[in-house]
């Protein structure tokens, strides 16, 4: 999948899997590593950080630390759309954010 984004969903999905997998990955983004959860009043909020060099100087390669620097919440318009893949199948859906009275809400599911 190459560069993605990481995107933890709190509000109801169509086929109410259990909370262990709602995970998910998506390209429709940043495409940084970055940390996104999609709360249970359907807001998209971007866990934002920051790198710092670590201490320890003993790998070729420099070790970076995750700060973490507050929440945001992005007011998304538009459609995400978000992969996961398990041990017997791989589940699909499109997150529509919408501004409207009611919220924004999950829609359209693919299981194969």
């Amino acid at each position: 999948m190459g560069m993605y984004d990481e995107v933890y969903c709190e509000a109801d999905l169509p086929s109410g899997p259990p909370m262990s997998e709602r995970a998910f990955q998506t390209n429709s983004l940043f495409c940084c590593l970055d940390r996104l959860t999609i709360t249970r009043n359907g807001r998209l909020i971007l866990h934002a950080f920051r790198y710092q060099p670590a201490r320890e100087a003993c790998t070729p390669l420099p070790l970076m630390i995750r700060i973490p620097e507050g929440d945001i919440n992005l007011e998304f318009h538009g459609d995400i759309r978000l992969t996961s893949a398990r041990e017997d199948h791989i589940a699909e859906y499109v997150a529509r954010f919408t501004v409207s009275v009611r919220g924004n809400r999950l829609l359209q599911e693919r299981i194969w």
